[in-house]
């Protein structure tokens, strides 16, 4: 089965602080979700964000290691700084997007939404080319992360470029991996 998470910020303290919907030990339940859906011939696409460290004082990451699938990461804004030193924890990693085709369903990965309406100033180059990729790429749906639950209950902005889209954020997603059937039957997309 195909996955998809985001924003997993481990060893990211301060996003408690940041998030109304994040507590002490949330990325306990994550790995919790990961260890309880997860099997072997599963592939679980990360869109970003992954940890803030690479000291594993709480063994975190040695728990993502022994997830028994494949694991893609696609960069997020706080991945760069780390970019050469993630691949033992993953299959591969993208630098910025991916375009899946799974029959004739045209999927775009990438860590930033086609829109964010709470920071339109931050990453606004990344966001914009996101926005060209989908259109060029002929697209179906955007899957991506980056925008946070926060008090307006905005998750995005992409509807408003007519983009279907799905954050994969664990915060929208209960701190679990979401199922790209399970998504289908949640996101209308126009053919």
């Amino acid at each position: 089965m195909l996955y998809f998470i985001s924003d997993t910020h481990f060893y990211h303290s301060n996003i408690v602080n940041l998030s109304a919907f994040r507590f002490d030990g949330f990325e306990d339940r994550i790995l919790e979700n990961l260890e309880r859906i997860i099997v072997p011939d599963d592939v679980l696409f990360h869109l970003g964000d992954f940890t803030w460290t690479l000291k594993d004082k709480k063994g975190y990451l040695k728990r993502w290691q022994a997830l028994p699938c494949k694991k893609f990461l696609i960069l997020g804004n706080h991945d760069y700084k780390f970019s050469k030193n993630l691949g033992p924890y993953f299959d591969k990693i993208y630098n910025f997007v991916k375009l899946l085709e799974i029959g004739e369903l045209r999927l775009l990965l990438s860590h930033f939404p086609a829109l964010d309406l709470r920071k339109k100033k931050r990453y606004l180059g990344k966001i914009f080319k996101v926005k060209e990729l989908f259109y060029f790429s002929r697209c179906d749906i955007l899957f991506h992360g980056h925008v946070h639950r926060n008090s307006f209950n905005v998750h995005c902005g992409c509807g408003i470029y007519n983009i279907p889209c799905f954050n994969v954020n664990v915060e929208f997603t209960g701190y679990r991996p979401v199922a790209l059937e399970w998504v289908l039957r949640r996101v209308s997309i126009d053919r």
